[in-house]
């Protein structure tokens, strides 16, 4: 495949399903099947990072549920449950010499033991984000009926390395120079350095995703009016608002610059938005909807499924960064 970072493409995947996503300038990390692939989008070239323990994982009741890229890291996590059990699989691997390493793994019992259901006993893995030179993730225990203890860890090599402790580190959401993002139950978000010290709360009692990058700090919000709300990630400072639109919470929320781009609607409608000036356009509205999307310096990368009578195709769409901004300009 040839060099792609000035236009726009469109790859197909037949009979799958294009999963999560996680960006890191012109490299894409997606899921497809039973596999995690890494994309760089300057070069054309397409890598599996994973293998055949992730293989045997993916399968009825389990998959890839998040991904995260850093530096020439990348991270996944895989779960599998059933009525009475859940499980999460966290694996790393480099994408320069690819070799998954199962890093670790965690086990709940209890009925649906999916998402972050309380009502499950036992130990958690989750909010995997990654930036620059570091992968962050949270581990965490409930007792089947709330919380009882948490952690943000950094991966260090193969192994995970705690850095701060307490339920108020959960969850994950968001990282960008040496700074994660957590979005907590109570709907505030709070920003924690990578060496474990709590940087700033903004006590946003609805938010329900979140995004991070440079001084921006996006906030979506939960409750109508939605909208989205733009913070100082120095001071946490309210800057401004914008009406989001929709009759559904903003979702795939993510930052780049002056650029945000949500989803919204029962039909997943992905916009872009003008931090600057507050305009905002749809820039993809493509049969069955967009089911996630990133934004970074390079561009833009959304995926999306056209269900049919033997499965239908996975899709994953690259945007050059300059096309996304001169839609809003």
């Amino acid at each position: 495949m040839t060099a792609t970072q000035d236009r726009k493409v469109v790859r197909h995947f037949p009979g799958g399903a294009v999963g999560v996503l996680a960006i890191e300038g012109s490299r894409i990390a997606f899921d497809v099947g039973s596999r995690v692939l890494v994309w760089n989008v300057r070069t054309g070239k397409t890598v599996q990072v994973s293998g055949r323990k992730t293989a045997e994982l993916v399968g009825a009741g389990a998959g890839v549920s998040q991904l995260a890229l850093a530096g020439s890291r990348v991270a996944w996590l895989v779960y599998n449950f059933g009525q009475t059990e859940g499980d999460d699989y966290l694996f790393t691997s480099s994408t320069v010499a690819p070799k998954e390493r199962r890093v670790a793994s965690e086990v709940r019992f209890g009925y649906y033991c999916a998402g972050r259901s309380a009502r499950c006993a036992g130990k958690w893995l989750g909010g995997l984000v990654g930036s620059g030179n570091f992968i962050a993730a949270n581990r965490w225990t409930t007792d089947g009926t709330g919380v009882t203890a948490g952690q943000l860890d950094l991966l260090d090599g193969t192994k995970l390395k705690e850095v701060a402790t307490g339920s108020n580190t959960l969850l994950a959401v968001a990282a960008d120079r040496g700074r994660v993002a957590v979005l907590h139950a109570d709907g505030s978000v709070a920003l924690y350095s990578t060496s474990g010290k709590l940087l700033l709360t903004v006590a946003t009692p609805d938010a329900e995703a979140v995004a991070l990058k440079g001084n921006n700090l996006l906030v979506a919000t939960n409750s109508l009016p939605f909208q989205l709300d733009l913070y100082s990630a120095r001071t946490g400072a309210l800057r401004q608002t914008f009406d989001a639109h929709g009759v559904e919470p903003p979702r795939n929320l993510d930052v780049q610059g002056n650029i945000a781009i949500y989803t919204t609607g029962a039909e997943l409608v992905l916009h872009a938005v003008n931090l600057s000036t507050g305009k905002d356009r749809v820039i993809a509205e493509p049969h069955g909807g967009v089911n996630s999307s990133l934004l970074d310096h390079a561009g833009l990368a959304y995926t999306g499924h056209r269900f049919s009578r033997n499965g239908g195709n996975g899709w994953l769409v690259f945007e050059p960064f300059a096309k996304v901004a001169a839609a809003v300009g």
